[in-house]
């Protein structure tokens, strides 16, 4: 009897040994952002702040610890393509946390959807939830819809009537057009330019537009390519007669040190403020602050709830992230009470969130910023007006 019992506890013992000991695993996340390239200057920082939000778990999550790998996309689709593959059939990674440019969105969802790859993007492409949506992907932006109809209702609001429009000939300002001429409708939208990405030249543009037939002017152009519009914009004259009312991250903190000093008045509507008083942005900027020696913007703040998201599903899975259906279940349950307010997941995996309407001011440092105006709360992806 006594060798027996020995015999079973050895068998026991090396049995323990044995099993995998998924606590002792890391969790693998594969980060893919433009790092190189002309869209770089978003993909960086959004990276930055991603590794902020899990530095602040002290890259631990229930009992496992994270492991974040990094690919450069270079913003072209081919190569954002080829690194998604490598993250997943090389790596093993359990999860993506992942990219901005739409074109690579478009180009990553079939294969993510195939690999059944839970996949937590910052894509504002409206088709991640609509006809490219999969149980796997999720979208922790505002889509082109939202956020356009969002800016677009918030100017009726303040008595536009007429409006022009003038954005990127790319798919997020496309659709941006389609939500303002939705709320606006097609006889009361003057003209509608799309200059490509990169115009060195607005003055095409700029001087087709007659200040007596329009209340304001819509712009959904981002990067290096909003100040510069701004500075012809007011070159011409134009701000002192027509409002400009940028789009989404229009005027993201992170670009208004390249705006000119005439942007104070410039508009928008979206999910960040940098100026907001509330404890959690104040953690969230000041540790951004002393990591990176910058100001976070809209970018940043994508990048570190979108992690945070992440971070409070995997807790609620107790870190079983191998079980890929108990981690997209959890993933759209969680709410998260971060920089903004509160925010979730819809039924397709939209983000919702609270906007606020922003305007350009010169702070008390001689510095622009962004002053929040209006909130906006809870604001969903409107499926009905673009199913």
């Amino acid at each position: 009897m006594r060798s027996l019992i020995a015999v079973t506890v050895a068998l026991a013992a090396f049995g323990t040994l044995a099993k995998p000991a998924f606590s002792q695993e890391p969790i693998k996340i594969g980060v893919m952002f433009p790092y190189t390239g002309p869209i770089s200057a978003q993909g960086r920082p959004e990276r930055d702040a991603i590794k902020q939000a899990f530095d602040e778990e002290n890259n631990t999550i229930a009992g496992r610890k994270i492991e974040l790998l990094y690919e450069d996309s270079t913003g072209r689709p081919d190569t954002g393509l080829t690194k998604i593959k490598a993250l997943v059939e090389r790596d093993k990674v359990h999860l993506l946390l992942s990219e901005l440019v739409s074109s690579i969105g478009a180009a990553v969802a079939p294969y993510v959807n195939e690999q059944k790859m839970p996949w937590i993007s910052t894509v504002a492409l409206a088709s991640l939830t609509r006809a490219q949506k999969s149980p796997y992907i999720f979208r922790f932006v505002p889509s082109s819809y939202q956020y356009a109809t969002t800016a677009a209702e918030v100017a009726k609001k303040m008595g536009w009537k007429k409006v022009y429009f003038i954005g990127w000939n790319a798919p997020p300002s496309r659709e941006s057009y389609e939500a303002v001429k939705k709320v606006f409708g097609e006889e009361n939208v003057v003209d509608a330019m799309f200059p490509n990405v990169g115009t060195s030249d607005y003055a095409p543009y700029l001087t087709k537009m007659d200040t007596s037939k329009a209340d304001g002017v819509f712009t959904a152009m981002w990067g290096a390519d909003a100040p510069r519009i701004v500075q012809q914009y007011v070159e011409y004259g134009l701000n002192k007669k027509m409002p400009l009312f940028g789009i989404a991250s229009f005027t993201s903190e992170e670009l208004l040190g390249d705006m000119p000093a005439a942007s104070v008045g410039v508009l928008s509507a979206y999910t960040y403020c940098g100026t907001l008083d509330t404890a959690e942005n104040k953690k969230f900027v000041e540790g951004y602050q002393s990591r990176y020696k910058a100001v976070p913007g809209s970018y940043q703040y994508m990048g570190y709830m979108a992690a945070k998201m992440v971070i409070q599903a995997i807790k609620d899975i107790n870190g079983k992230v191998e079980d890929r259906e108990a981690f997209i279940a959890a993933l759209g349950k969680v709410k998260v009470k971060g920089p903004m307010g509160e925010t979730s997941f819809d039924e397709q995996h939209g983000m919702v969130a609270d906007f606020y309407v922003l305007t350009v001011e010169k702070g008390s440092n001689g510095q622009l910023q962004n002053r929040c105006g209006e909130r906006i709360p809870q604001v969903k992806d409107p499926y009905a007006s673009f199913p």
